[in-house]
């Protein structure tokens, strides 16, 4: 090689370098801004792993006694469609919501008071004589499902951390679409994060640029605290199915397994976890698997049962999910949601949020899922059919599922998810909601287990 050849290759590797550098330094330049806006925003009022939950406090106004009076008819008409009020405050924003007249009509009478009811206008004077049963506790509610007090300061609402995890975002979403998400969000669960909770992602009318900053800074996050990731988050690469296979997994999901019990494929299945539907595009074909192989290690508070544990299981349903021709389009949110319950008795706070879903909270079979489902959930506040079934059936029922019962096989098995105490504890509380107990010849002398 001769000196003129050495000094070119030598240029070349010096330039390639330099353009890695300036890439590398825009990149982490954009990730920053991604996490200003991050907290900006406000992010961290609703979800765990990012920062800035309370900086958002410090500039959104207050509401209730002590703060500045605000005219009814203001919230009513800004919660319609909200518009920048308070430049200096930016990056910061209030974010749109897609809200009902019924619900401005009771956020407005929630978050002013009556002395402020003389700031009331033709437009809320006719909508509240259109909605004349909404009142001050269902704009109350719907604060507390909103999550507003995240933001918001008022003395009758308590902030809480209600939307996912984002410390893991990178491992479970394709960049493209995550990008496409934050510029113009939609339902993901149908009946909020904590199902049956409701809620909403709203719309901050980000800009490209910002979205894509936003989603650099996201999918850069190594889990909570810098930690490593899940090591069961492995590089995967879906089967290419025959056209035999994929019929096969398809029926095998409407047909036996319990995975439409709780999310939508097509117009079929439940509406408590995520649709299925575009599937490919949202997410990573590693996360598809482990999410079903280990749901509670990867999204740790999730209801999701681990039901699929056999290998050739878990490979068949993820590729079949991953290569469906079809589209990403999010869900429905699920209307009228009845208030979630204040859970004292032992094992309550596990079947509402386990069983009351298709069951109902009172047990009546009445569940916001039952009327996605093939068929009516077990009644459990029936004393005449619960007092027909031993403890023992009521344990299998909720250790492997419907199918072992000769029920429902949506009826998922929650024997992987839930220790034996836990176990006990829903079969002790079924026997609150039915005032009954098993027969006789089950109990063995014994009124309890």
């Amino acid at each position: 090689m001769n000196a003129r050849a050495a000094a070119a290759i030598a240029l070349a590797g010096f330039w390639w370098a330099a353009t890695g550098a300036a890439a590398r330094e825009a990149a982490a330049q954009e990730a920053h801004e991604g996490q200003v806006l991050v907290e900006a925003l406000g992010c961290a009022a609703c979800h765990a792993g990012v920062p800035g939950g309370e900086a958002i406090r410090e500039v959104a106004p207050p509401f209730g006694d002590g703060a500045a009076p605000m005219a009814p008819a203001y919230i009513f008409h800004y919660m319609a469609d909200p518009q920048t009020v308070r430049p200096d405050i930016a990056p910061a924003r209030m974010p749109r919501y897609e809200l009902d007249e019924r619900q401005r009509v009771a956020l407005a009478l929630f978050v002013t008071n009556d002395r402020e009811m003389r700031g009331v206008d033709d437009a809320l004077r006719e909508a509240m004589a259109r909605h004349a049963d909404a009142d001050r506790a269902e704009g109350a509610a719907l604060f507390e499902t909103l999550n507003c007090a995240g933001c918001h300061v008022h003395p009758e609402a308590q902030s809480r951390v209600t939307a996912p995890d984002l410390s893991l975002t990178g491992l479970r979403v394709r960049p493209e679409w995550l990008t496409g998400y934050l510029a113009n969000p939609v339902t993901i669960r149908p009946a909020g994060p904590a199902p049956g909770e409701g809620g909403q992602m709203p719309d901050f009318r980000l800009d490209p640029a910002e979205a894509a900053s936003i989603a650099d800074y996201l999918l850069e996050l190594e889990g909570p605290d810098g930690a490593d990731p899940p090591a069961e988050v492995a590089d995967w690469e879906p089967q290419a199915l025959s056209p035999f296979a994929m019929q096969k997994a398809g029926t095998l999901l409407r047909n036996r397994w319990s995975c439409l019990g709780c999310h939508q494929l097509g117009e079929d299945g439940g509406r408590i976890g995520p649709g299925l539907d575009g599937v490919a595009q949202r997410l990573r074909p590693g996360y598809v698997r482990a999410i079903m192989q280990d749901p509670a290690h990867l999204a740790p508070g999730t209801i999701m049962p681990a039901s699929l544990a056999q290998p050739d299981r878990l490979d068949l349903i993820a590729s079949f999910l991953l290569g469906r021709n079809s589209e990403w389009a999010g869900s429905e949110p699920v209307p009228d949601l009845p208030a979630p319950p204040t859970a004292t008795a032992p094992g309550a706070a596990l079947y509402a949020a386990r069983c009351a879903p298709c069951h109902g909270v009172g047990g009546a079979g009445d569940g916001f899922n039952a009327p996605f489902l093939p068929v009516t959930p077990t009644v459990h506040a029936d004393s005449a059919a619960m007092s027909l079934r031993p403890d023992d059936t009521l344990y299998d029922g909720i250790h492997a599922g419907g199918w072992i019962l000769g029920k429902s096989h949506r009826m998922p098995a929650f024997g992987a998810s839930l220790d034996d105490g836990d176990k006990r504890a829903l079969v002790a509380y079924i026997r609150t909601l039915c005032r009954c107990e098993g027969p006789a010849w089950s109990r063995d002398g014994r009124r309890s287990r």
